[in-house]
């Protein structure tokens, strides 16, 4: 299987895992405030159930975000560039990303172990924390994964091939 094949898979996957859990929180808030405010009689724990839904959401965007080079962004020096000083300036953008979601992931692994090592667990639902902090870190490290292949393809010169599966922007 070719890399640009294994990513328009792990793409798909990851678009549809949003798409649910996207919709599990719209569904989980809007019987909540019908049972609120019409019934008087809210989800129990919907608040929670919508916190850890949101985490997942945001930690599964990264990967997608970051592969179609969809951050926002402030380009005050990148679209002046041309030529080897954009080259150079994508590679020093792309270093700092890659630092960052690597401190990121790290945290959050730690973070995971200390919420696991405690048996931390939530305050309605009693549901523990470690595992939605390792998904966390897990996604986190893959956000990092795609931002390291396109810095090794700006290195080379070349753009990586993700960029099959995703459109890509001016970074």
């Amino acid at each position: 299987m070719t890399p640009s094949r294994l990513w328009t898979i792990f793409d798909q996957a990851l678009k549809t895992v949003m798409a649910t859990l996207l919709f599990a929180m719209m569904t989980v808030t809007t019987i909540d405030v019908i049972g609120r405010y019409l019934l008087n009689a809210p989800v129990p724990g919907g608040f929670e159930i919508v916190q850890y839904l949101m985490a997942v959401v945001v930690f599964a965007s990264l990967p997608l975000t970051t592969a179609a080079d969809n951050h926002l962004s402030v380009s005050l020096v990148g679209d002046q560039l041309k030529g080897r000083a954009r080259r150079v300036h994508r590679v020093c953008v792309l270093t700092v990303s890659s630092v960052a979601l690597v401190v990121i992931a790290w945290r959050m692994a730690e973070q995971a172990a200390i919420l696991g090592r405690s048996q931390q667990i939530s305050g309605f639902l009693q549901l523990p924390l470690a595992p939605i902090a390792w998904v966390m870190s897990v996604l986190a490290a893959l956000a990092t994964v795609v931002v390291l292949v396109k810095l090794a393809a700006a290195i080379l010169g070349r753009e990586p091939t993700m960029s099959a599966a995703t459109p890509q922007g001016s970074g």
